[in-house]
């Protein structure tokens, strides 16, 4: 039996443990794109091999159906809540891009086309301090991170093992934005500040975005070291290698297709001998 038709069922896998090395490690933009591909085009690879199978093996079939059944789901649902964010958004205070509504609770986050804050946000920062964070939120807008997080969500939605590159996507795309606040405040050092700031006067559970009471530091506390630390660098070897395991999944998906000696029947692979 040729293992290579098999390989992009163990890519995703692979992928699932390098999500936080590469989200970490390169910059925050390639960062988020590459996870966003290399998401896309693994959850793609690994049902061609499954379709293959599916033809001559009913739980293959059944696997088959569950993951396209789930990433159309995933696809009509992330669609659905996209358009409806939109539209709320258009009706919220204000003609601008910033929507201030009346509310003591310290938040704000952007959705397509808005960047909301609550007065309780406002009244917590300074002139100083609220820069950093429109900035920040502006940031999600511009660089569309809500479109590439519902595509990874697609993703994993298709084929679970990608699952961990929702989270590892979340933080790439919250360190570009924080990189882009400190860029337009030109100062690193306050942008970090305003992260940690907001996130222990915000929320219902800090403690579990701080990693206070575990073993590992939570995203916050990461993302405030990467901006006191110097910007990050190009990264060009973990991306080559990325997109290299991306390139091997779709170079070995067509194989069981492709490959007149595998007929697969009830689960078990024939290999056909030679014809006397």
């Amino acid at each position: 039996m040729d293992f290579d038709g098999y390989l992009p069922f163990v890519f995703p896998a692979v992928a699932a443990l390098a999500a936080r090395p590469l989200a970490e490690r390169l910059p925050p933009r390639t960062a988020s794109w590459v996870l966003t591909v290399l998401a896309t085009g693994l959850a793609i690879a690994s049902l061609v091999p499954l379709f293959a199978l599916a033809r001559g093996d009913l739980f293959a079939a059944l696997l088959f159906a569950a993951a396209v059944a789930g990433g159309a789901v995933a696809a009509y649902g992330q669609g659905s809540a996209l358009r409806t964010a939109r539209r709320q958004a258009r009706d919220l205070p204000g003609d601008g891009v910033v929507a201030v509504v009346a509310d003591d609770r310290i938040d704000a986050y952007s959705v397509p086309g808005r960047v909301v804050v609550s007065t309780g946000m406002l009244g917590a920062l300074d002139a100083g301090e609220q820069r950093v964070l429109f900035a920040h939120e502006t940031a999600h807008l511009s660089g569309r991170h809500h479109l590439l997080r519902a595509v990874v969500r697609v993703a994993s939605a298709a084929n679970p093992l990608l699952w961990p590159m929702r989270r590892a996507l979340w933080y790439a795309t919250e360190r570009w934005a924080d990189e882009r606040a400190a860029a337009a405040v030109g100062d690193r050092v306050m942008a970090a500040r305003v992260i940690g700031k907001v996130a222990l006067a915000s929320g219902t559970a800090p403690s579990v975005r701080m990693g206070i009471g575990t073993t590992r530091p939570g995203p916050v506390p990461r993302r405030v070291a990467a901006l006191l630390g110097p910007p990050p660098r190009r990264g060009v070897v973990l991306t080559v290698a990325a997109l290299g395991l991306l390139l091997c999944s779709g170079l070995t998906a067509p194989d069981l297709i492709g490959d007149p000696h595998h007929a697969p029947v009830s689960g078990i692979v024939v290999v056909a001998g030679p014809r006397r």
